[in-house]
């Protein structure tokens, strides 16, 4: 074919295709039950020109930012307080509106590096979590106000590599998981334990940890000055552990022996540790391994990739309040809702995932009767919709849901979804520069979650600011300020 044919042909296509794209209706054309033929559409750009921006990131973290800036000049006033407290997205939102829902966990804090006890905080959550992501942020920031150092609970295999810390084992072990991959097993008994899985060991191994490379990996994850372990004795073989502290090109042992059903043992280190290796020997089996300081605050991060968090009342709830009496867990965060949005087609089964969440509920009330109980709601999600990437739809209800099912079940709500500016706000994390979400539109990427976690921080950290502000003042003075606290919030 001549050259000349050849740009008529391609000039003819484009002149279709131009055609097609200024008639095709917006809505499709439906050619059978289930099946619609779609074309990008001269109406839908149109629309999308006059549509309403969603709102911009840098000016949303920008505006949070700021509010947060408020607070810390003006912490005297008491009127800042109740207008965050009432009005602010960002803010965490307390059941039956009551701003000492946290008093008891601050108590422990503001104590905590005093004694040398450290307050242990339970990160669980869904995919968002994976790599140590958002619970890395807020642990640093709370050791940072409230002491502490080191990565926190850690399983002895560890299928998705850490941002905290690098770990290492060998020998013969088996993984068992309640939210299991092609490698683990599952327990008939159930015993999962807290962190939803646990290694069993049966004729030793090694295992060892030492400070993450990573530029992502916060200050004070890279140091350790107790290790605990959580570990129960199976078999007539005594199950003994020997820890080799890396100090220089000396090694120091310690041994610990059989010590019965299910224990924690513990060595504490006069100065601060960044590796050390552990020699198994018999058989036994670990739920867990707490790298920590002396005392202050730690965040311990379980990722179940793909749960909804409807899995937990499945765990032997025996087992799980024993361990959770060991690790001393004072608060329990639960991040989840987005993995629930494929099964939801309706008002029907947005309730019926609400009463599977207030069965978990009550299942983390019998098994730590003592901890506070914060959920934080998905993020904004995006699909493709008519062609154009949208907030998936009922996923506003979904949030809606959740914040009022929390606050009925007395449990305190955080709404990413709000935090993030709402409805078509993910579009634009995966538009920022540099992106703060991927093409996936629906994981944030290592900088978005440094982004989630500092503003979970920070409202966090105005309620113990708040609750610092209250020592000082008359709380017949703040009552009658907050009288019209639940006329103020908006829950529907």
């Amino acid at each position: 074919m001549k050259r000349s044919g050849v740009f008529f042909f391609l000039l003819s296509v484009l002149l279709v295709l131009l055609g097609l794209w200024y008639i095709y209706p917006a809505e499709g054309i439906r050619v059978a039950d289930g099946l619609t033929l779609r074309f990008s559409s001269y109406r839908q750009y149109l629309a999308d020109l006059d549509s309403r921006p969603a709102a911009d990131v840098d000016s949303v973290l920008l505006r949070e930012q700021q509010r947060a800036a408020l607070l810390e000049s003006t912490g005297d006033s008491l009127s800042v307080f109740h207008d965050y407290l009432t009005g602010d997205p960002n803010r965490i939102i307390l059941p039956g509106e009551d701003y000492r829902y946290f008093d008891t966990l601050f108590e422990m804090l503001d104590s905590a590096s005093l004694k040398g006890k450290t307050v242990r905080i339970m990160h669980y959550g869904d995919s968002q979590l994976e790599m140590d992501r958002i619970s890395s942020v807020l642990r640093q920031k709370l050791q940072e106000r409230f002491g502490g150092c080191g990565p926190g609970m850690v399983p002895l295999i560890q299928r998705v590599a850490s941002s905290s810390v690098i770990l290492s084992h060998s020998g013969a072990m088996s993984r068992y998981a309640r939210v299991a991959d092609s490698l683990a097993r599952r327990d008939p008994k159930k015993r999962y334990g807290i962190m939803t899985s646990y290694v069993s060991v049966s004729n030793g191994g090694k295992f060892s940890f030492k400070e993450s490379p990573s530029r992502f990996c916060q200050p004070l994850a890279r140091k350790v000055k107790k290790v605990s372990i959580l570990k129960a004795d199976r078999g007539d073989q005594p199950f003994g552990i020997a820890l080799q502290k890396h100090s220089g090109d000396s090694l120091v042992e310690m041994t610990v022996q059989k010590t019965g059903d299910l224990s924690m043992v513990c060595w504490a280190f006069p100065d601060t540790i960044t590796s050390a290796s552990f020699s198994l020997t018999g058989q036994g089996d670990v739920y867990g391994i707490m790298l920590d300081g002396d005392g202050g605050v730690t965040v311990d991060n379980v990722a179940l990739r793909g749960s909804s968090g409807n899995i937990f009342t499945d765990i032997d709830s025996l087992y799980m309040s024993r361990l959770f009496r060991m690790a001393g867990h004072e608060m329990i965060i639960l991040e989840f809702g987005g993995n629930a949005m494929p099964g939801i087609s309706g008002r029907k089964s947005i309730s019926s995932y609400m009463r599977g969440l207030e069965n978990q509920f009550e299942y983390f009330r019998e098994v730590a009767p003592e901890a506070r109980l914060l959920f934080v709601g998905p993020a904004d999600m995006s699909k493709r919709v008519n062609g154009q990437m949208a907030t998936w739809p009922l996923l506003d209800e979904l949030v809606d849901s959740l914040k009022v099912t929390c606050l009925d079940n007395g449990v305190a709500f955080w709404d990413t979804f709000a935090m993030m500016g709402g409805e078509g706000s993910m579009v634009q994390w995966v538009k920022h520069d540099p992106p703060l979400a991927g093409p996936d539109h629906i994981h944030f990427t290592t900088r978005g979650s440094q982004e989630v976690g500092s503003a979970l921080s920070r409202s966090f950290l105005m309620l113990y600011d708040f609750y610092r502000f209250r020592k000082t003042h008359s709380e017949d003075l703040i009552d009658d300020c907050f009288a019209t606290l639940r006329d103020s919030l908006d829950l529907t």
